[in-house]
């Protein structure tokens, strides 16, 4: 074979994960160019959606699920068939090497420790059976681990990555191909589950309520309706509690649509796309540091003493803390497992430094709940709230709720639309529910479980005494 040549083989597998879509999907592209046929799986593994998954989010797996059946729809119009299994990932690839004598494996790498596990293993079970093994960057801008200083260390702080990612050229959507899928895949296999079958088996109560629905269709559409819309003003809008962000995290994070596709389709608006870097920076972040999962990035305040309040905690979960602003995220996220930024970042620091409780015990609720759940922006986003990783807010910043709300909410609209309770009341009411809570005892809404003022003095004592 000379070096112009490229390898081919008879049959290929590809491993479908968080890049449900075979439009502009490097990995599935890349093994289509070099296998005469193609046979698309996805394994549901009990590690994720298992009931042993502290993190796993009911929500997230509809929405993954939801998508699946779109991507099914896809193929089946191509002539393939997804097969999906449930199980662990060995066992599963091994039986389908043998079946259908695949002599190339591929998928799009990804980058959390969990994966990065799976996909090790998945590397030497090809290597013992002399199966070729295709490996691709496609889920960010850049792949994790890629951006690095100028001494060849990671960066630690968004800026200077921004900076410099910022000008390294991202790749354009790929041309759409006919993907070459096996046809005739109809045998019912060992450990196959239908997504009938999933849907029951792993979201056995379906959120009628959920802000998105998964697929590539509704992908599109919310980016669209996104760029005429919700992010064309993004730099002045988007911290507004009433206005509607662009929503594309959910499709984005399955990969409904290809992070170039998002890139290409919002260049002009540097707000927006800097965003997007966050992102990429989150999962370089997670790449050379994976401790942050379990331990605050900055080990000095793993030695802060939380001064959890399980009565607090469940009011907080329940939206029932008495700060409007505060119930009323939670109460989104409750029900539509989706919640505004700006309340995500109040949500988080009330929490934390009102309630005194530990980043972790927010950053697992988030998880459980949020369709649109990434292990490091989740991670990250709450560590940056407790300011623990390195790129934080000081942890003598404290939101201060009262101020928030009057801020980014001032008609109160986000407020009412959330705690109906309120929405008779006017503005200034809600806006002092401090004191006017006496006046209004009949709402049937909560008075204020603490005192801002005095547990803001309470959460500076505690971080100086941890730190200093």
């Amino acid at each position: 074979m000379s070096k112009f040549e490229k390898e081919t083989f008879k049959t290929g597998l590809f491993i479908f994960r968080r890049d449900l879509r075979t439009t502009d999907n490097i990995g599935l592209s890349k093994l289509n160019e070099i296998c005469e046929k193609i046979i698309p799986i996805f394994i549901f593994t009990p590690e994720q959606v298992g009931q042993t998954n502290k993190f796993k989010s009911d929500n997230s797996v509809q929405f993954m699920i939801e998508s699946l059946e779109d991507l099914a729809s896809d193929i089946r119009k191509d002539g393939g068939n997804l097969l999906t299994f449930y199980g662990h990932n060995e066992p599963i690839i091994k039986q389908l090497i043998g079946l259908f004598d695949i002599d190339c494996i591929g998928f799009n790498i990804d980058y959390s420790p969990y994966a990065f596990k799976r996909d090790t293993e998945i590397v030497e079970l090809c290597t013992r059976l002399n199966v070729h093994i295709s490996l691709t960057h496609d889920y960010y801008l850049h792949p994790p681990g890629s951006i690095l200083n100028g001494t060849g260390h990671p960066y630690q702080k968004f800026t200077p990555y921004y900076n410099t990612a910022s000008k390294i050229h991202v790749e354009i959507p790929l041309r759409t191909s006919k993907i070459h899928f096996k046809t005739g895949m109809g045998q019912r296999l060992p450990a196959q589950i239908n997504l009938g079958q999933a849907q029951t088996k792993f979201v056995p109560h379906i959120n009628p309520h959920l802000l998105v629905h998964g697929g590539r269709d509704n992908a599109l559409k919310q980016m669209n309706n996104a760029s005429h819309k919700s992010v064309a003003h993004y730099s002045k809008t988007h911290d507004q509690l009433i206005k509607t962000t662009s929503q594309l995290s959910a499709y984005i994070k399955f990969g409904c649509i290809s992070i170039r596709e998002v890139y290409k389709n919002f260049k002009g608006n540097k707000a927006f796309i800097r965003q997007l870097y966050w992102r990429d920076f989150y999962a370089s972040v997670l790449t050379f540091f994976p401790k942050v999962l379990g331990s605050a990035m900055n080990p000095k305040y793993n030695k802060i003493h939380w001064h959890y309040n399980a009565n607090w905690f469940h009011a907080w979960k329940n939206g029932k803390t008495g700060f409007p602003v505060v119930d009323a995220g939670i109460r989104q996220l409750n029900e539509t497992g989706y919640m505004h930024n700006r309340a995500r970042l109040i949500v988080a620091s009330f929490l934390i430094k009102t309630l005194l409780i530990s980043w972790e015990k927010g950053e697992e609720y988030f998880a459980t709940k949020l369709v649109d759940y990434d292990p490091a922006s989740n991670n990250l986003n709450w560590q940056w709230c407790a300011s623990s990783a390195i790129d934080s807010q000081p942890y003598f910043r404290i939101f201060n709720p009262w101020n928030q709300q009057e801020n980014y909410d001032p008609d109160c609209e986000y407020i009412k639309r959330w705690v109906p309770e309120l929405a008779n009341l006017q503005s200034k009411v809600i806006h002092n529910w401090n004191t006017e809570w006496k006046n209004n005892d009949k709402v049937g809404y909560s008075k204020p479980i603490c005192n801002y003022e005095e547990q803001k003095e309470k959460a500076l004592k505690m971080y100086k005494d941890a730190l200093y």
